[in-house]
């Protein structure tokens, strides 16, 4: 992992790797004042506000419960759609990351309460306060009754484990 400066983060485009040249290589750091974003290639289709699982190898897929397993997995959450591998920085918290306007936002479940842990669910891309594998780092600072997306606070970068 490598770090770049924010001059290089656009958490709002995805790149296919064909037709536009990538803006860095997987796993390439950057950061931004909302905080550290990281350069994947979506591993299936990812929706805008997902919350994905992130292998060693750049591979970012929706995260659920079942595949949330491992220690130290690291986590991020998209800020925009991809399709199956095309490329696109996605948001991995930091210190002081996220917050009250800085559209930072997940995709949690109905009935989620403001500053709870935000833990997986079987629903993939989509956290919420009532299950069993917790979230490291990062909480959502607003009430929902619905499902819907929350804006997001870290500690530190996101993980499981």
């Amino acid at each position: 992992m490598s770090q770049v400066g924010s001059f290089g983060v656009n958490a709002k485009k995805t790149w296919d790797g064909i037709s536009i040249p990538l803006p860095s290589h997987l796993g390439a750091v950057g950061s931004t004042p909302e905080g550290d974003y990281m350069f994947v290639q979506a591993d299936g289709a990812v929706a805008q506000y997902a919350f994905v699982r992130i292998t060693d190898d750049g591979q970012a897929a929706e995260l659920t419960t079942t595949n949330a397993g491992s220690n130290n997995l690291q986590i991020g959450v998209a800020q925009i759609a991809a399709l199956d591998n095309e490329y696109l920085w996605v948001w991995v918290g930091g210190v002081g990351g996220g917050g009250v306007g800085t559209g930072i936002r997940g995709k949690c479940a109905a009935s989620y309460v403001a500053d709870a842990n935000l833990n997986t669910t079987a629903t993939a891309g989509v956290a919420d306060d009532a299950s069993t594998t917790k979230i490291q780092n990062v909480v959502g600072l607003t009430t929902l009754v619905g499902a819907g997306t929350v804006e997001l606070k870290s500690t530190g970068h996101l993980r499981v484990g």
